[in-house]
């Protein structure tokens, strides 16, 4: 019996391969055995092979690992600790607690305390700040109703005038010449009562009257060859306004 083995397999064909296909070819080709009678004999290496097949089920079974048993849950040791032990430790946490309670209240009294004192300062600042602007409008009043007071003091009391230019004499009594400068108003009740004027006791001077519409009534200006002097009613305010208000 013989084959072709093409190019391809050619090279992969060794011994072993031949043998192979050799065992192979007769296996196929073996008649089957027959005993004295010409029945098929009994195949003795049956039982072996029943054996061998029972042998390998056993094996695959025993191969197949039974489940773990399931395990028992650990339990932990009882400790028993004495009553007088726990009473210790009791005390302590309870002396630690009422401590520590102790000195977070401390703590909270002691920012309360200084909220308090800083709300309590400013306020002060606020009620000085206030008392301080308070004095100064009550010092603007006062200053602004003097003023007001002294005006119509002039108008309904004109006598007022004449005794305020005759104070103002006494200043300028040493010379030869003073001119009276006033409001309009003002001057026609002073050339009417111009002899009033010069009746002054230390009259050794020449008196002129002129008028100044920019004077408020009641205010008046003495003016000299050596110069001039303002007699207004609001810079005498205004100064005596700004010493109160240094002094406060």
């Amino acid at each position: 019996m013989s084959s072709i083995i093409r190019g391809d397999f050619a090279k992969n064909m060794t011994t072993d391969v031949f043998g192979q296909q050799r065992a192979e070819s007769f296996q196929r080709l073996a008649l089957p055995r027959l005993n004295f009678n010409g029945q098929p004999a009994e195949d003795n290496n049956k039982p072996n092979r029943a054996r061998q097949q029972t042998q390998e089920s056993e094996d695959l079974s025993a191969s197949v690992a039974a489940p773990p048993e399931p395990q028992q849950p650990i339990v932990p040791p009882v400790v028993e600790i004495p009553d007088e032990t726990l009473s210790v430790f009791y005390d302590r946490a309870f002396s630690k607690g009422l401590d520590e309670g102790r000195m977070q209240a401390y703590a909270e009294v002691d920012e309360l305390k200084r909220r308090y004192s800083e709300s309590l300062q400013s306020l002060l600042n606020i009620s000085k700040q206030l008392e301080d602007s308070n004095k100064l409008q009550l010092i603007q009043l006062a200053c602004t109703i003097a003023e007001k007071i002294i005006r119509t003091q002039v108008v309904a009391h004109p006598e007022t005038l004449l005794n305020m230019i005759t104070k103002a004499f006494e200043e300028v009594s040493t010379q030869d010449e003073v001119t009276v400068v006033c409001n309009m108003d003002d001057y026609e009740y002073l050339i009417g009562h111009l002899d009033q004027l010069k009746s002054h006791p230390n009259h050794t001077f020449r008196i002129n009257l002129m008028v100044d519409d920019m004077l408020e009534r009641g205010d008046f200006r003495i003016q000299t060859p050596q110069g001039s002097t303002d007699w207004k009613t609001k810079p005498q305010l205004d100064a005596m306004r700004d010493v109160l208000t240094r002094e406060g």
